[in-house]
């Protein structure tokens, strides 16, 4: 095994100072230092370790996760690259030992015949898929304290981007057999979810499975909200031996299986968001039509709960040419003082120059009519201005070469 962590700061010194002492400790380890610290003190904290400053990622927390994810599976060791991929962020203090346990769920998942994509030391009672004997199939991890595969964190990469929630209880519904809106988080909602909630969802689509210890082997530290508050509570003995489902567990096995065999087949492959036939591209994702093509200045802005990316036009603005087929929407908005924006179809000669308010009136629809035929639609927008997405009515060709990677995404400030 050719282990690699990423570690994510940014300030909160006091908590590094406590949770990376603990990294140390795993053995033949490396050790990528993300941050994103803001004050000199912060930056200069790496150095109190005795480490080289690390590298510095703008741009929220998916961006650290998205440089995270590429940085690791890019490295080269012993001229290959590392078998497993770990994400750890710099609230989650490891119990002493916490590391053997969590990595040994590998193999024993695998005696249990489930391939084993992901694994983790921290486990939520309202994250628990089903219960098993000192550990539990899991329907969330998080992006907290987990080690993938490296299989897992490709496709993890590969799939990046925010979740639909009422996906995820539909997938986990047909898998397992078990109801998500009786007891997870989210209960019934349909709303957005963020990045890392859609991990498991999308390895399952893969077949494999996601692994945690209950008890979990670790604290949450530094929690600006107790975790009370947010409704969490940590797996302890008692959540982690009541509450086995043999059945259960058989039949999201055998559907895991299933899937990895290619026995059966998802009829939606997770990459883009798909509704009723429709296609959502996030920023990020438009590479994936062929002949997509931006030029300008954009600026990478965290858009957490929806993307999670967005690119802001800089100084100049900037402009967008896709091809599409049928009718599409540009999901934009002015940014924080307002902006103008002009969507023009080069084949029906269709234009509209909406001056969109600022942010505060949230993401603003235009809609572009069309047909069946392909033409190109081009999104220009002034400095300020914001775009969220593309929404399409109908299924669209992909550009299978595309690849997300941190590297493709624009600068953050």
């Amino acid at each position: 095994m050719k282990l690699a962590i990423g570690y994510s700061t940014k300030d909160e010194i006091e908590l590094t100072k406590q949770t990376y002492p603990r990294l140390g400790r795993v053995p033949g380890a490396s050790i990528f230092w993300c941050d994103g610290s803001t004050t000199a003190e912060g930056q200069r904290l790496p150095l109190a370790f005795g480490l080289m400053p690390p590298a510095r990622i703008l741009g929220g927390a998916d961006a650290a996760l998205a440089w995270k994810l590429s940085a690791l599976l890019n490295a080269k060791i012993d001229s290959g690259g590392y078998t497993h991929i770990a994400l750890i962020e710099n609230d989650v203090l490891f119990d002493d030992d916490w590391f053997e346990p969590t990595m040994a769920l590998f193999e024993k998942g695998a005696q249990d015949g489930l391939d084993v994509g992901a694994v983790s030391p921290r486990s939520y009672v309202d994250r628990v898929l089903i219960q098993r004997s000192g550990y539990a199939v899991m329907h969330n991890l998080g992006a907290g304290a987990v080690v993938f595969t490296r299989e897992a964190a490709e496709i993890v990469l590969r799939t990046f981007r925010t979740n639909w929630w009422p996906d995820n209880v539909r997938l986990f519904a047909r898998l397992s057999g078990i109801d998500l809106r009786t007891y997870a988080a989210f209960r019934g909602n349909e709303q957005w979810v963020t990045t890392d909630w859609g991990w498991e969802a999308q390895l399952a689509r893969h077949g494999l499975a996601a692994l945690a210890l209950t008890p979990a082997k670790c604290q949450m530290i530094g929690q600006k909200i107790p975790l009370e508050q947010q409704g969490l509570q940590l797996t302890n003995e008692t959540h982690g031996t009541l509450g086995i489902d043999e059945r259960a567990f058989k039949f999201y096995r055998d559907n895991l299986e299933r899937l990895r065999s290619g026995r059966v087949k998802l009829d939606d492959p997770g990459t883009i968001v798909r509704q009723n036939g429709a296609m959502l591209f996030f920023p990020h994702q438009i590479p994936y039509l062929a002949g997509s093509k931006w030029s300008g200045i954009s600026e990478l802005r965290w858009s957490q709960g929806f993307g999670p990316f967005a690119y802001r036009a800089g100084a100049g603005g900037a402009s967008l040419s896709v091809p599409v087929s049928g009718i599409c929407a540009f999901l934009v908005s002015g940014g924080r003082d307002g902006a103008r924006v002009v969507i023009q179809d080069t084949r029906s000669g269709f234009k509209s120059e909406p001056d969109l308010p600022n942010e505060d009136s949230g993401i603003i629809t235009v809609n572009v009519p069309g047909t069946p035929v392909p033409r190109r639609v081009t999104l220009d927008m002034a400095e300020g201005a914001v775009f969220y997405g593309l929404h399409c009515n109908d299924a669209q060709m992909l550009d299978t070469h595309f690849a997300f990677d941190w590297a493709t995404l624009p600068e953050a400030t």
